[in-house]
């Protein structure tokens, strides 16, 4: 009985050693699993895209050269700046830029949806309010942009359904949508009303008999422009969002030559380089927007000073309508780099 008692008193000693132990460990939790919304989220990280122009000042007054991607193009000034204004301008370049935008949208997903299609021609306008470009203490923003699309083949319902497309699958558009109201029309086109003071610039934009490619027309300037990979054009010559930042780039060219010669600074050559970040994705139909996210604009420049190039800014941040458009849709980034 002695020894029995004993082992019973030396197990239960030996239990209590071992529960000792084990709450002098450090408790592990096990990893909770991803909950299925936050483990989709991670899935879809955006993933964007760089596009970028160049900009710069020719040899001859308000005229500028436009590199993207290769493709080389002459803009001119507008006349509230002294502009010759006889090639395409930074106005026809924005328009020009939502108009073949839609142009290859409808294209496509007409082609998606088995949608007959058998002629487009896409017309946009903008108003605005050209004091303010020439330097008057007013906002010169695009305030309103109407697209009207002349078709051939579709009927009502399927013209809304490559609406619906345009609306969510266009960088251009879900980007100036966020700065101004955009109204999509069909048949026939009717005369808007265009609240007083405010001018109204216009491109039309036609898909030519090659596939991904259209032929724009603005102030009897006509000049090609192609779809891009995501729509599966061809992506030779310039394309929509080559046309937007050509248009933000050329306006701050011309805003910084002007500027400078109404302040007498010297500006003997000026460079504007704009880069943007989109998610390509939305344009090829994943649901995710399209619309660029940022814009930075390098202005390299030989002659001013850092003081005089702040000053050259900040008459590009209140007179280019391009840029007081565009800075109500995403954040853009100005940097001077003088000389």
């Amino acid at each position: 009985m002695t020894n029995l008692l004993r082992n019973r008193a030396l197990l239960v000693a030996g239990l209590l050693f071992v529960l000792v132990l084990a709450a002098c460990q450090p408790m592990v939790l096990p990893t909770p699993a991803a909950a299925p919304q936050e483990a989709e989220a991670q899935s879809e990280a955006p993933s964007l895209a760089t596009a970028s122009a160049v900009s710069r000042l020719s040899n001859q007054p308000g005229r500028a050269i436009v590199t993207a991607r290769g493709n080389h193009f002459v803009v001119d000034s507008v006349p509230p700046l002294g502009g010759p204004n006889e090639e395409i301008n930074p106005l026809d370049l924005m328009l020009g830029g939502l108009a073949t935008c839609g142009t290859f949208i409808y294209e496509t997903a007409a082609q998606e949806m088995g949608i007959p299609l058998d002629e487009l021609a896409a017309t946009v306008e903008g108003d605005f309010d050209p004091r303010g470009v020439g330097g008057a203490p007013v906002n010169p923003r695009i305030q309103a942009m109407r697209v009207h699309m002349d078709m051939a083949g579709p009927t009502a319902e399927e013209a809304e359904k490559l609406a619906d497309a345009f609306r969510t699958r266009c960088p251009i558009y879900t980007t100036l949508s966020r700065a101004a109201p955009i109204e999509i029309s069909t048949g026939e086109k009717q005369e808007a009303a265009v609240a007083e003071g405010l001018a109204t610039a216009s491109v039309v934009s036609k898909l030519s008999n090659q596939p991904g490619r259209a032929i724009v027309t603005a102030r009897g300037n006509h000049f090609v422009v192609d779809s891009v990979p995501p729509l599966g054009g061809p992506n030779e010559e310039r394309n929509p969002l080559d046309l937007a930042l050509g248009a933000l780039a050329t306006c701050g060219t011309f805003i910084y030559e002007t500027a400078a010669q109404e302040m007498d600074i010297p500006l003997e050559s000026v460079a504007a380089t704009v880069e943007s970040d989109f998610d390509p994705r939305g344009v090829a139909g994943a649901p995710v927007d399209p619309r660029i996210q940022a814009l930075r604009v390098q202005m390299a420049l030989e002659g001013p000073d850092q003081a005089e190039a702040e000053k050259l800014a900040e008459a590009f941040q209140n007179r280019c309508p391009i840029y007081t458009t565009l800075t109500r849709a995403a954040p853009i980034e100005i940097e001077n780099v003088t000389k």
